[in-house]
Parts: C-alpha cells; sequence; structure tokens
C-alpha cells in the first residue's frame, strides 16, 4: 500500500481551502498553511481531515473515540517467542500509512540513528563500530508499547502541531495509550518521541570519546580505549527518567579478542559481516532455492534471508 499524497486527493492547497466551509476556514486554515510549507500532515481537526479524506466525520469521529475497534490482533513468532501485533484495519491503516511517510519526508533526526530512516540501514549504523575495542548495547523494553500517547502529543507539538491535531494523530496511531506494533506510523512517531534521549545519549558519548547508534530499541555504544567505569549506569539513567525501561537480558558488553556483534552482524574487521552461524544458514538456502526444494510458503522468507546477504557483501564492496 502506497502513502497517499500530504494533500491526498486534492490537487492544490487552494483546492482543499474551497473544500473547507467558511467556519474550518476562519478556525484552522492559518495552521493548516504553516503545516503544509513545512511538509508536514495538515492535520488540524477530526472535521478537516475527514475532508481531506473523502471520510464521513461520523465515521473518523468513531474512529478517533474507539480506536481498538479498527485493529485486528494477533500473535507471531519472534525467535523463540509469540509476539503480539495490533494491526490497524484499511481504513485506519491508509490514515496511519500517510502519516508515518510525510512525517518521515518532512522530519530530520540526528545522525546516530539508523532505525526506519529513508537511506540508512543497521548495515551502516554497525559500520560505524568497525575497528572498536569493545562493544556496549542495551535493548529498550517493549519500546513501542512502553512510548505512551502523552509523550506522542508533547513531541508533535514540539515540531509544529497544534494541540487539536496533536490529540488527533496520538489518539489515531495509539493502541491502548500507547504506540501500536504494527502501527506503519510507529517507527517514524518512535524516532520523534525519542529525539531528546537520543541528543542526551549522543551526549554523553561525546563527553567520554564514544561512538553512539541506535536502530529502533537497541542502542550501542563503543570505544577504542578502556570502558567509562560508570557507562552502563549512565546509560540506564537517561533511558529511565525518559520514561523507558532496560532489557535485563539484553544488556551486553564485549571486548577483544571476543567477537563484537552490533546489529546481529559482526564488526571486528573493517566492515560489518554475518555471523559463522548465519553464513552457514545462507549456504543452506541458497542450496534450498537453487535447487528448487523449498515450498512456495517458505519461498518469500528465504529469498529475503539471500538478499540481506547480498546486500552485505554489497555494502563491504561499496565502501
Amino acid at each position: 500500500m502506497n502513502a497517499p499524497p500530504l494533500l491526498v486527493s486534492f490537487s492544490s492547497t487552494m483546492e482543499y481551502r474551497e473544500a473547507l466551509s467558511h467556519e474550518l476556514r476562519g478556525l484552522y486554515w492559518e495552521t493548516i498553511e504553516k503545516l503544509i510549507s513545512k511538509k508536514l500532515p495538515p492535520v488540524v481537526s477530526i472535521r478537516c481531515l475527514s475532508i481531506l479524506f473523502g471520510y464521513s466525520p461520523r465515521f473518523l469521529g468513531a474512529m478517533y473515540q474507539f480506536t481498538e475497534r479498527y485493529y485486528r490482533t494477533f500473535t507471531i513468532k519472534a525467535g523463540k517467542k509469540k509476539r503480539t501485533i495490533n494491526a490497524p484495519k484499511v481504513a485506519l491503516k491508509v490514515i496511519q500509512k500517510w502519516l508515518g511517510y510525510h512525517l518521515g519526508e518532512s522530519l530530520s533526526f540526528c545522525d546516530h540513528v539508523y532505525g526506519f530512516i529513508k537511506g540508512k540501514s543497521a548495515i551502516q549504523g554497525a559500520y560505524v563500530h568497525c575497528g572498536a575495542s569493545w562493544i556496549y548495547s542495551v535493548d529498550i523494553e517493549n519500546f513501542f508499547q512502553t512510548t505512551n500517547i502523552e509523550k506522542v502529543k508533547s513531541a508533535l507539538n514540539g515540531i509544529g502541531f497544534q494541540e487539536r491535531g496533536s490529540e488527533v494523530i496520538s489518539k489515531l496511531c495509539c493502541y491502548s495509550g500507547n504506540l501500536a506494533q504494527g502501527s506503519p506510523a510507529s517507527p517514524i512517531l518512535s524516532n520523534l518521541v525519542f529525539t531528546n534521549t537520543d541528543n542526551d545519549l549522543a551526549r554523553l558519548a561525546n563527553k567520554n570519546g564514544l561512538l553512539y547508534s541506535r536502530y529502533a530499541d537497541d542502542i550501542v555504544f563503543s570505544g577504542k580505549e578502556d570502558v567509562p567505569a560508570d557507562l552502563s549506569n549512565d546509560v540506564k539513567s537517561i533511558i529511565t527518567r525518559s520514561g523507558w525501561k532496560i532489557s535485563e537480558k539484553k544488556e551486553y558488553l564485549a571486548k577483544r579478542p571476543h567477537r563484537l556483534k552490533v546489529y546481529g552482524l559482526l564488526v571486528n574487521g573493517d566492515y560489518p559481516r554475518l555471523t559463522k552461524g548465519y553464513r552457514n544458514r545462507i549456504r543452506a538456502f541458497k542450496h534450498l532455492v537453487e535447487n528448487e526444494k523449498i515450498a512456495d510458503e517458505n519461498k518469500k522468507r528465504l529469498l529475503g534471508h539471500l538478499a540481506y546477504a547480498k546486500s552485505i557483501d554489497n555494502f563491504s564492496n561499496k565502501y
């Protein structure tokens, strides 16, 4: 599903303006123009949004008021565990896709962020740490589900949305008061909400002469000198005071000559590379594909693994 254009079905700003009532223009047009000038989704109220998308105000109002009814919930396997996904139904997904795409196109994030940003990847994030003497990483526990609606509203206010617009966006993009695991808007909104924390973590890295990167909920520091004695406590302090929690089971510290792993890739050499176990799996997948020994339902998944391995080879050749 492609995201609709910024003005959805309207060909120009003036055409959208003409579709609004005199009352709505008086209340919201100045704000709408400011948002459009920044290439931000012009969300100011339920009524204006319903006109933009061609939904009835009653339907969109119900979606806003009873958002959870417009999701379907299911579980998927994530390693050895199961993950609950709250996926929006089509009408809500269209709006979320539109919001996520245009927020992503209009916003800039700090250089240390590699997840959910056009033109950036986990491979590039891992490359930052190649040649390090040690790696320290932590995961935020249930990142989306612990990013609450108040954080989302505050972050949207900070980039130029009025209170009502921030409220509409955050309510349409949250499930039970938190970012939905399954919404196409959650990735970009999580980056936006985490901006101040990213800046605090980057300052901590600079203060200690370290390198810092983040891919989604995976936070990594590295260095060439000794590990700062207070690094773990300082990182945890920044994250917890921002309202998130570290997954204690995923705290990781490794030093040379042991293998150093970032975002699932080894960074002991000049370029990121696959682990030995993953390389063995790739060889097995290639054999299955070449000999047409895979079921149709597994083909897409295996081809995805092969494409990922190829992208890592291409990255090392490029740089």
